[in-house]
């Protein structure tokens, strides 16, 4: 897949996807390495691949049935 087919979402986008309204809470989720850093679109903006980010809940969603299968 070529990058320039992949949906970049912004941060305000990424929080609506996973309902999160604080940037604080979002920010501490970046820095303590609990969701992947997005990358520089623009000298003050962030994105995320929406494929990517699909993976990282998909990922959070198996960890809950693995942890709950026990």
């Amino acid at each position: 897949m070529k990058n320039t087919e992949r949906a970049i979402l912004l941060k305000s986008e990424v929080k609506k996807v996973l309902r999160i309204k604080s940037d604080s809470a979002f920010q501490e989720m970046v820095n303590t390495g609990e969701f992947p850093r997005g990358f520089r679109i623009g000298l003050r903006r962030l994105g995320w691949f929406a494929d990517e980010v699909d993976a990282w809940i998909d990922a959070r969603i198996a960890e809950r049935n693995t942890v709950g299968a026990n």
